[in-house]
């Protein structure tokens, strides 16, 4: 249940490519050179940018926020509002969809629609001898969906069996496919029997469940009136849907927590994929609220009265994906390590990032309980980058700055979606690290929904982009060899045993203490067969109206609307 924050840009492709030899640096960074400071052009450009953006100020007075309805300035139009379908972030839909848990502001797995989270202790999880189990979950019996049909175990056991039928095509099927069949003794028990022990099961119906008086017999790919306008249990419901504009939300009546939730009556997602524009519409008072705001934009829009900047330490990281099937070089661990050692992942969070972001050395962050602080550490080193690259029989024998071998070039594109700023920097950055150890990356932009569907299908060679994780560290979705798309999230392809076995343990351990030792055993594997390239740990900055009550934000891929119904405008 992790998503990809993607910026969406209504833009064609581009193709970004290195300025041609003999071109000269620009100005500062020729300044910073004298200086001693020996960086690369990109990054003094993307420092300069920070410094600007910073100094500039929008002389348009601000609009009043109403109290009625609070429109945000949204990075991208969703692919599907069906939670199991989607492949970006699932704001819109969390606010609508509930799950039977959710994560809180401390990274605590808590009940929402089921009575309390099972477990060992209070007898909810059962080991069988068989070596599966059993997860017995209690609903509210007080819950019902929008159109006022009561939300039962039925639709728990629907949701199963429909995204385990072959003729469906989830999102992923990770955790599903290893229940065995679901049984439901009565209309608030459901118990879930798993064919193996899977530690992550208290996550496993977060994204909540598909109501089976809707969609039973149908083809859920196809249920377009599903899909544009789900059926919830949330305190919103989809008022209007306008392509490539907006989508609007209203209050349910009858919404099960009380009458007085939620208390905002509206909210507005408007479609605002330019970071630029979202800011400048955020100064004007367009917009009230940007999540997950660019890093680039902090000091620019920590200086707008009636806004209020919050920051969350994020269980999530940016990295360089490297597809290993589509691009065969990268199935070489030397290469991988090579690339790794070529970028200087501190200039980066120091300049590009003002500083807001740390290092990160691998997929679990600090703000986890299961973090490894000792794994393998990539030092800025070209001297060794070029080194493992002679090694693995990479040669730059006609001199033109870019390695081959077997009369193949070491040459490949690394996506990233357009409109962000700081990423599309960060990617030029990495082009130019990249070339001076003999690789030739090119850059290609692709909007947001377009790059979701490149990478579920793999059709891509290297990808910038982040996996913002959820509270239960399952490396399993993204690391293991049976777990590429659409049963889990492995977009590297990586195909190591050891680190297959190691993550499919901890899958398989519910006592805490011995998943956190394999787990972080897993973290090390990950970093010494660098698999991807971390670059920085996320943190979260989201822009609200000073007068927003309740905001508590989120590190986990849960997001920042968790808890949206108690939010107030006063």
């Amino acid at each position: 249940m992790t998503e990809m924050d993607e910026c969406e840009s209504r833009r064609p492709t581009v193709d970004v490519r290195l300025p041609p030899p003999g071109v000269q640096l620009p100005a500062a960074a020729v300044g910073l050179e004298a200086a001693g400071i020996r960086r690369q052009a990109a990054v003094a450009c993307a420092a300069l940018l920070i410094v600007t953006s910073a100094c500039s100020r929008s002389e348009s007075p601000r609009r009043a926020a109403p109290a009625d309805v609070l429109v945000v300035g949204y990075d991208r139009e969703p692919d599907t509002l069906n939670r199991f379908s989607t492949h970006i972030l699932e704001d819109i839909q969390t606010c609508v969809i509930e799950g039977l848990v959710t994560t809180d502001e401390q990274m605590r797995i808590v009940p929402l629609l089921a009575t309390e989270v099972p477990t060992l202790e209070n007898g909810g999880v059962t080991l069988r001898g068989d070596g599966g189990m059993d997860v017995t979950w209690k609903l509210r019996p007080d819950v019902r969906w929008h159109d006022g049909t009561p939300f039962t175990s039925a639709d728990i056991r629907f949701t199963v069996e429909a995204i385990n039928d072959p003729s469906y095509n989830p999102e992923s099927t990770d955790g599903f496919d290893r229940i065995s069949h679901v049984e439901t003794p009565d209309a608030v028990t459901a118990i879930v029997r798993y064919k193996e022990v899977y530690a992550p099961y208290a996550l496993q119906f977060a994204r909540g469940a598909l109501p089976k008086h809707v969609l039973q017999g149908r083809d859920i790919d196809t249920a377009t009136d599903y899909n544009r306008s789900p059926l919830g249990t949330g305190p919103y419901r989809v008022a209007e849907w306008r392509t490539g504009e907006l989508i609007r939300l209203e209050k349910v009546p009858n919404y099960w927590r009380g009458a007085e939730f939620p208390k905002i009556p509206a909210i507005v997602f408007k479609f605002v994929a330019n970071t630029n524009t979202r800011i400048n519409q955020l100064k004007s008072g367009e917009v009230q609220l940007v999540a997950m705001m660019p890093w680039d934009k902090y000091r620019e829009v920590a200086g707008i009265d009636g806004v209020t900047v919050h920051r969350t330490a994020g269980n999530a990281y940016e990295h360089v994906t490297l597809n290993q099937r589509q691009f065969v070089p990268f199935a070489d661990v030397r290469v991988r390590q090579a690339l790794t050692h070529a970028v200087d992942r501190q200039l980066i969070t120091s300049t590009i990032l003002d500083g807001l972001a740390p290092v990160t050395n691998g997929p679990i962050q600090p703000v986890s309980w299961a973090h490894n602080p000792s794994v393998r550490i990539y030092e800025f080193d070209q001297a060794r980058a070029r080194s493992l690259l002679e090694e693995a029989g990479w040669q730059d024998a006609d001199g033109n700055g870019v390695r081959e071998k077997g009369g193949r070039p070491l040459a490949f594109t690394l996506i990233t979606q357009a409109g962000f700023a700081v990423r599309e920097s960060v990617a030029q950055v990495l082009q130019r690290q990249l070339r001076d150890v003999g690789a030739d990356m090119r850059i290609q932009l692709h909007d947001g929904t377009s790059i979701s569907q490149l990478w579920f299908e793999g059709k891509f060679d290297a990808m910038l982009h982040w996996w913002q994780m959820p509270a239960d560290p399952e490396l399993t979705l993204f690391f293991a060899k049976d777990r590429t798309p659409p049963r889990g999230r492995n977009i590297n392809y990586v195909a190591d045993d050891a680190l297959t076995a190691l993550v499919t343990a901890a899958d398989r351990t519910v006592d805490q203490s011995e998943r956190t030792r394999i787990l972080r055993e897993a973290q090390a594997r990950i970093a010494d067969l660098a698999v991807e390239i971390p670059l920085y740990g996320v943190t979260k900055l989201d822009a609200i109206p000073t007068r927003l009550k309740n905001f508590k934000g989120n590190p986990t891929n849960t997001g920042p609307f968790w808890n949206v119904h108690e939010w107030e405008m006063r």
